[in-house]
């Protein structure tokens, strides 16, 4: 459903929308200090259903027009993906009850959770706090989101609330207590000690045994992941959203909310980034949280990674799978691999990486017990061309994997002699083993040119681990990057693969230089919690 809020000028913005979605029009705020918020006005829901859902939905739009915010209006959830969700500063969820079912899919959820920690406002209403079929340890996550989560209540009735901040945008308006008609709810926990409460409701003022002891925060805002959220419980009833206090708490929460909004968390040096895979976000799931495609986030022609179902007997065991919240990497995800793979098919991509521009990567990594395979291979990426091993020329590319003791190394090959570690394919090999399952940064530089080069290997420092040159050949002809493997193995998929975890994955088209190392390698150790 489209609602259009202006004039027909409008009319070529909104057939642009998706499907369900209304675009709500905006007057210019005169006020030079105020600057326009963007919100997305989500009523997507699995549960019961409101008689004041549409007063919900028209009192945002209401406010959009008052203040000279851009209001899309939608319950559509394809919006939930990181390309769209990324315009706004707020996501509020209005008064959308999921207690019959799921509302998001894992992609939308992901997306959400990548809009939050870029810094970015959300907005609960009433029954947002009702959402309990999401899944997993993403449905923990939204409950901290809300700050707790609604179980019952008693029936409608008044009561008085009780002002705890009275100077906050959000209440600075109210008297020091606010008497209103309301569906009170009862908590699974009291969020008090994680959240800044701005009303509480006095639990004497109404009947019910659906109380919280005493203590009964009832609106609060908090930072959280990276974001503000702001939630009330308040908006069951359709005369409450026509009430001059609720929509003034509503606004000065948005306001609130969005003041945080676009914090900028990005690499601090892309020049010559290629890659970048970032298991936060950009991730395609199917079932059981495989995944069948790792996209890109530098925009380039290397678009994404994808499952890779050819010399497989069952359709779909290549993927591997996401593993979210990880409390360790400071509530990041990772993509777990137990010998699978993604491959990106752009053939010639990465081949100039070892004929002379040279490279620097990096793995946000940890790792498990290795299957006994190829002796010493168990790679975790690499571009390796291995087709035709009667003829020279065949061992081109670079990649990096570990050995059944879990001892790390990298290695870039010319195609220039046979075998597998000789002058031509030099190896470095840390004889000190990765320990299982703790999370680390791993890098590997080789120096641009076209004769002999420097390539180095760090762990968790900007201080070599290990160094070897490296006979360039400007001639050779690497093949298709993969993660989880060192080829595009379709003779023997997963033989030669890793068992462990990737959280980021980064490839630039250049070796960096020391200062620029440090600068990504200070910022890739604080954001994942990795300890040198």
């Amino acid at each position: 459903m489209i609602k259009i809020n202006k004039k027909n000028l409008l009319l070529i913005l909104v057939l642009l929308l998706p499907a369900g979605v209304r675009l709500t029009a905006q007057k210019k705020r005169e006020s030079i200090n105020e600057r326009k918020i963007k919100i997305l006005n989500f009523y997507g829901a699995n549960g019961y259903v409101h008689d004041s859902k549409e007063a919900g939905i028209d009192l945002i739009e209401a406010l959009g027009l008052n203040n000279g915010w851009e209001v899309i209006t939608t319950d559509d959830t394809s919006i939930f993906n990181v390309k769209e969700i990324v315009s706004f500063d707020v996501v509020l969820f209005n008064n959308n009850c999921g207690n019959k079912g799921q509302i998001l899919s894992k992609g939308n959820q992901l997306a959400l959770q990548q809009f939050i920690r870029n810094g970015g406002g959300f907005v609960g209403i009433h029954c947002a706090g009702a959402i309990w079929n999401e899944g997993g340890a993403y449905q923990q996550w939204f409950e901290k989101l809300i700050g707790t989560k609604q179980i019952d209540h008693p029936k409608v009735q008044s009561a008085k609330l009780i002002v705890e901040d009275a100077v906050h945008q959000s209440t600075k308006h109210l008297d020091k207590e606010w008497t209103v008609t309301d569906e009170w709810h009862r908590f699974s926990f009291n969020p008090r000690k994680d959240v800044h409460v701005l009303l509480s409701v006095d639990e004497d003022s109404y009947e019910g045994t659906q109380k919280m002891g005493g203590d009964h925060p009832f609106t609060w805002c908090q930072q959280y992941d990276g974001g503000r959220s702001f939630f009330t419980s308040l908006g069951h009833t359709q005369e409450i959203y026509a009430d001059s206090n609720f929509r003034n708490l509503i606004a000065g929460g948005i306001e609130w909310a969005a003041d945080n909004s676009k914090k900028e968390d990005v690499l601090p040096i892309d020049n010559g980034l290629i890659l970048d895979l970032d298991a936060d976000y950009n991730v395609l799931i199917e079932d059981d949280d495989r995944i069948s495609t790792w996209n890109n986030n530098v925009e380039n022609e290397v678009k994404k990674f994808v499952q890779q179902d050819e010399g497989r007997e069952t359709k779909g065991s290549g993927r591997p799978s996401l593993k979210q919240n990880i409390p360790n990497l400071n509530g990041h995800n990772s993509v777990v691999f137990h010998r699978q793979e993604l491959v990106n098919h752009n053939e010639d991509a990465f081949d100039h990486l070892t004929t002379g521009s040279g490279y620097t990567w990096f793995s946000i990594m940890s790792v498990y017990k290795q299957v006994k395979g190829k002796p010493g291979v168990n790679s975790f990426f690499g571009n390796l061309r291995n087709t035709n091993l009667d003829k020279q020329g065949q061992y081109e590319g670079f990649w990096g994997g570990l050995n059944i003791e879990n001892q790390v190394w990298m290695s870039s090959r010319n195609g220039l002699q046979k075998g597998t570690w000789n002058d031509d394919s030099p190896q470095i090999l840390i004889e000190e083993p990765l320990q299982k399952s703790v999370y680390y940064l791993i890098m590997g530089r080789l120096d641009s040119g076209k004769e002999t080069v420097t390539m180095e290997m760090f762990i968790n420092h900007t201080t070599p681990v290990g160094t070897k040159e490296f006979p360039v050949n400007p001639n050779s002809n690497p093949s298709k990057m993969v993660i989880g493997q060192e080829r595009d193995a379709t003779n023997h998929p997963g033989v030669e693969s890793f068992d462990g975890e990737i959280a980021r994955f980064l490839i630039f088209e250049r070796p960096l230089s020391d200062a620029e190392l440090k600068t990504v390698v200070d910022y890739l150790m604080l954001k994942y919690n990795i300890n040198k």
